[in-house]
């Protein structure tokens, strides 16, 4: 009983006399010194790609028709014209022009396996290349560290899960004492440089506690998909973010329906809805997926998921997305938005972009710690034995 109480009255009022502290301590050290380039690299990207749409739209090849939505290029029209010029390329995902993005994008693969994206006139259907740039570089380096999508987001997933151990360590550690926890709330700039620092790395950490707890576990969501989503399961049942399976068995045909039926069947299923994307347009294999917003164009968090049998155009199957039933549903559900932060306008995406720089300066002021605490007087101590050498 008396050493209970003593624990709690030393972690109340004076955590650093704990051993757990720590033993704690040195967990979030190492770890954060193992994994801090890792997360500066992950941070900034993140910041960046908040505004990936209207950085995209600037790399686009100049003397485009003007975007006008009541005047758009069909699919099948855009399609012809493409393979009138890669004769042999197969499409993979046709995507629509969209205010922020006023161009067909086309992600294709040539004769030999080699894939390359594609733009297409929103009007006139020209097919113009897309060359690999800088933001796409920068898309591949947060999803996937430019290791491939085999490898890179498993890898991703365990610095998510390092990035979840940094935040739970540093708010055991960010208390202070009873007596001096308000210290930890901001940043004295009377101070040497090191204790501003000090500061900082404690103010930013908990100020941004509970964006870098989600970003954490979206990350984990993002690497092991399917674990998470059993995990969520066993504590609720997930229903509208469970795709409805599809019939079985598929048709098997070699023949095709047109395009347009395709298309037209999408529009059918969802009437409501804008056709945003389309999976195969080339028609290769016997299932195609059209995605139907349902709110603004690009609103990924609310849209109708067609899959259409390609031989006939019949519907199989409508996964309306974002109708969420369970708490499991809502889980799943909001990865996706509140990790990306992009749906709810330039202030939100100000306040992300804001977000995933102090995520890097936090990173940055814990290695200064460490440079300021261990390194700075290891550097000393040999500096004698230095001289003495010589």
């Amino acid at each position: 009983m008396t050493v209970t109480v003593s624990f709690l009255h030393h972690a109340v009022h004076n955590p650093r006399k704990l051993f757990l502290r720590k033993a704690i301590f040195q967990v979030h050290l190492w770890a954060g010194i193992l994994a801090s380039l890792y997360i500066v690299i992950i941070a900034l990207t993140g910041s960046i790609l908040v505004f990936e749409d209207e950085l995209t739209s600037i790399t686009l090849p100049p003397r485009l028709s003007s975007f006008d939505p009541a005047h758009i290029a069909s699919i099948p029209t855009v399609m012809r014209a493409l393979h009138l010029a890669y004769p042999g390329a197969r499409v993979n995902s046709i995507t629509r022009p969209w205010n922020t993005i006023p161009v067909y994008q086309l992600q294709a693969v040539d004769t030999k396996g080699f894939a390359f994206n594609l733009v297409a006139d929103p009007v006139t259907a020209s097919i113009y290349p897309q060359p690999y740039n800088w933001v796409n570089w920068v898309h591949d380096l947060h999803f996937y560290l430019l290791l491939g999508s085999a490898y890179g987001e498993q890898i991703n997933g365990v610095g998510a899960a390092i990035l979840l151990l940094l935040a739970i360590t540093g708010l055991f550690l960010w208390w202070q004492g009873l007596s001096k926890w308000t210290r930890a709330l901001g940043i004295s700039f009377r101070s040497n440089w090191r204790r501003i620092n000090f500061d900082a790395h404690h103010a930013i950490g908990f100020w941004t506690l509970a964006i870098v707890l989600w970003w954490s576990v979206s990350g984990i969501y993002f690497g092991f998909y399917k674990q998470f989503a059993t995990v969520v399961g066993a504590i609720s049942p997930l229903k509208g973010m469970a795709p409805p399976p599809l019939p079985s068995p598929l048709s098997t045909g070699l023949q095709r329906a047109s395009l347009q039926a395709i298309v037209d069947a999408a529009q059918t299923a969802s009437p409501h809805a804008r056709l945003f994307s389309l999976s195969d347009p080339s028609l290769v294999g016997n299932l195609v997926y059209a995605q139907m917003d349902l709110r603004a164009p690009g609103d990924f968090s609310h849209r109708d998921i067609v899959a259409i049998d390609s031989t006939n155009a019949r519907i199989l199957t409508v996964w309306h997305y974002g109708q969420n039933h369970s708490m499991g549903d809502w889980i799943m559900w909001s990865q996706h938005p509140l990790h990306f932060g992009t749906l709810w306008g330039l202030p939100f995406k100000v306040t992300w972009f804001l977000l995933g720089i102090s995520l890097a300066v936090l990173s940055a002021t814990g290695v200064l710690m460490y440079w300021n605490r261990y390194l700075r007087h290891y550097k000393a101590r040999l500096r004698p034995w230095r001289t003495s050498t010589t």
